[in-house]
């Protein structure tokens, strides 16, 4: 089970010149099935807003990061605002399944800023050696990384909002 995560408005930097993406995918020859399929990634990878994807090993921890920086907030501490919230509670918790969960283009473009600034101020390599320290002996571990971090980031940047399916 995986995580697609599709963006609603998604920035296009590098328009695709495979005519055959223009084609009906459920009507192509096998020969050609491969051809739109290796298009389609390709359009992808020069468009990272258009969609993103996990399985749900690699997801949970990410998307708990997420939260972490952009929704988790003390309320016994007089210092955290409800407006220092990016994402709300609800949309964490329907973001761990494939429900839809949406969150809009302001709240994609603030997730960015904060994972990027969270990188580059070393956040993410520390949150990753505490995250592998405390599940180092859970019978399952996630897998968490500053590459998915960085990727997620980058998508949510161009996305223009996005849909957890």
């Amino acid at each position: 089970m995986g995580m697609d995560v599709h963006g609603l408005n998604p920035i296009i930097r590098k328009k695709s010149t495979s005519e055959i993406l223009e084609q009906d995918w459920t009507k192509l020859s096998e020969d050609d099935l491969g051809k739109y399929f290796e298009a389609k990634q390709q359009h992808e990878e020069d468009n990272p807003g258009i969609y993103f994807r996990n399985n749900v090993w690699w997801w949970r921890p990410l998307w708990d990061y997420v939260w972490t920086l952009c929704g988790e907030c003390d309320e016994d501490d007089r210092f955290a605002l409800a407006a220092d919230r990016v994402i709300t509670e609800e949309q964490y918790e329907e973001g761990h399944s494939n429900s839809g969960a949406q969150i809009g283009v302001h709240q994609a473009e603030l997730i960015a800023l904060r994972l990027n600034h969270a990188i580059k101020m070393g956040w993410v390599d520390d949150y990753k050696k505490q995250y592998e320290a405390d599940t180092k002996d859970a019978e399952f571990q996630y897998p968490f990384d500053v590459e998915n971090v960085q990727a997620f980031a980058d998508f949510c940047h161009d996305s223009g909002g996005f849909e957890i399916c």
